[in-house]
C-alpha cells in the first residue's frame, strides 16, 4: 500500500463527516490508500458514529481506538496500524482537495532525502473571525503558508501538525512522537510536529515544504476569543521550554532563564504570557518532573 491517512480523533460528532468526505473524493486508486480512524477515548455515542463510518466504507476505512490519551500518542497508535509506505498525518477538522494526496506522494518519489514534508494549512472560519485576529494571531491557529515554491525547512518552520507526511522509516531510524508534547485533556501543549522534525532534519535528512498538497481548516467559534489565545501563548511557551530543555540542555535553558523571566513582565501581554509559559517549563522541569 502506498499511502495511510492517519486521522486521530476525539468527539468531533457528525462533523467529522466533512474531512472523510473529502478523502472520499481523492483523485486517487482506492486500492491504494488506507483511511486510519484513530479514535483517541471518545465518548459512547462519537465511538459508536466512528465504527459506523468503518462498516459504510469498509475498503477505505479502519477505524483503531486508542485508549492511552493524548494527540501523540493517537498518532504512534496510527504508526504502528499503518500499511502505507508513506504516512500522512492529517487533523480532524481538515478539508482537503481532491489533488492532496497525489502530489504528497510525488515529492517523496523525487528525492530519497525527503523523510518529511508539509504544505499549506489555510484557516477557514466557521463563524465571523474577530476582527482583531490578525496575521501574527494567525499562526496560533496553525496558518502556514510559505508561498509558491517548494523549499527545505529548518528550525522551527517546520510542517504543521494539521498536514504533515513521512516516510515510514523516519520512526523506525529516529523513533515516534513524543507524548510529553502536543494536545492532552485541557493541556494546549504543542510543538510535536516540530520536535519530530527537528530529529530528522539534525538526523541528516530533507524536511521540506511543499505549496501544492494544501489543506483548508476549519477553525471553530470557541477559539475566537481573546482567552483561547492566551492559554495557546502560555502553552506555547511551555512546548518550547520544554523542546529546548530536551534538546539543548540544562545550561542553555539557564542562560536563557533570566531574559524570558525579565520579558514575562514587560510588554505585548500575549508575549508575557508566552514567557511566563517557558519560564514555568524551566522551574517544572529543573523540578525533574519526568517527561519522555
Amino acid at each position: 500500500m502506498k499511502a495511510s491517512v492517519i486521522l486521530p480523533t476525539k468527539d468531533r460528532g457528525v462533523l467529522i463527516e466533512k474531512t472523510i468526505n473529502s478523502l472520499l473524493s481523492l483523485d486517487f486508486p482506492i486500492a491504494d490508500f488506507e483511511i486510519l480512524l484513530i479514535d483517541n477515548l471518545s465518548s459512547p455515542d462519537n465511538q459508536l458514529h466512528l465504527q459506523s463510518l468503518q462498516a459504510k466504507y469498509p475498503e477505505q476505512i479502519r477505524y483503531i481506538r486508542e485508549n492511552k490519551l493524548g494527540l501523540n500518542n493517537a498518532r504512534n497508535c496510527g504508526i504502528a496500524n499503518a500499511q502505507g509506505e508513506i504516512l500522512v498525518f492529517l487533523d480532524d477538522d481538515a478539508l482537503v482537495p481532491s489533488y492532496w494526496l497525489t502530489n504528497i506522494l510525488k515529492y517523496f518519489a523525487q528525492d530519497a532525502q525527503v523523510y518529511a514534508l508539509g504544505s499549506k494549512v489555510i484557516a477557514q472560519f466557521t463563524s465571523p473571525a474577530p476582527d482583531w485576529i490578525d496575521q501574527r494571531l494567525g499562526l496560533y491557529i496553525s496558518n502556514f503558508d510559505r508561498g509558491e515554491q517548494p523549499e527545505k525547512l529548518f528550525y522551527n518552520e517546520y510542517p504543521r501538525g494539521a498536514n504533515m507526511a513521512f516516510r515510514r522509516e523516519a520512526f523506525s531510524k529516529f523513533g515516534l512522537f513524543r507524548d510529553c508534547f502536543d494536545r492532552k485533556g485541557k493541556s494546549l501543549m504543542s510543538y510535536g510536529d516540530i520536535e519530530m522534525c527537528y530529529r530528522l532534519d539534525h538526523g541528516g535528512y530533507t524536511v521540506l515544504y511543499v505549496p501544492d498538497a494544501e489543506v483548508l481548516h476549519l477553525i471553530r467559534g470557541d477559539r475566537l476569543n481573546e482567552a483561547w489565545f492566551q492559554k495557546r501563548f502560555y502553552w506555547q511557551g511551555r512546548s518550547e521550554g520544554l523542546f529546548e530543555l530536551l534538546h539543548y540542555g540544562r545550561r542553555y535553558v539557564l542562560k536563557k532563564f533570566p531574559e524570558h523571566w525579565r520579558k514575562s513582565w514587560e510588554g505585548d501581554p500575549y508575549d508575557q504570557l508566552l514567557h511566563r509559559g517557558f519560564v514555568a517549563a524551566t522551574i517544572l522541569n529543573f523540578l525533574r518532573l519526568s517527561f519522555k
